[in-house]
């Protein structure tokens, strides 16, 4: 079951939604590249742990502090997720064709 919102946000916090959103998108484009890299090395396999702990390092050295952290921490969650989905879908390791 799912639950849909619309959110009206007021002028205060569309520039702390806009920051939540480029957070995450920046950290899951981040742990993907991770992912694909270690993939192609055929190096040791990336975790969420490896890529938590990464984060929180990277947390103290960059911009991401200013950023709320449960955000990143969730991109990272929910990309691992996909990545659990995928792998029991048994789908090829390769894009197919885009289906509609």
């Amino acid at each position: 079951m799912s639950i849909r919102e619309r959110l009206y946000p007021g002028e205060q916090e569309l520039p702390v939604l806009a920051r939540h959103c480029s957070d995450a998108r920046y950290v899951w484009n981040l742990a993907l590249e991770q992912h694909n890299l270690r993939r192609r090395e055929r190096s040791q396999k990336i975790t969420y742990n490896t890529q938590a702990h990464e984060l929180a390092e990277a947390r103290k050295e960059t911009c991401l502090k200013e950023g709320s952290s449960a955000i990143q921490q969730q991109a990272l969650r929910d990309l691992n997720q996909a990545f659990q989905n995928w792998w029991k879908s048994g789908r090829p390791l390769e894009p197919g064709p885009l289906r509609l």
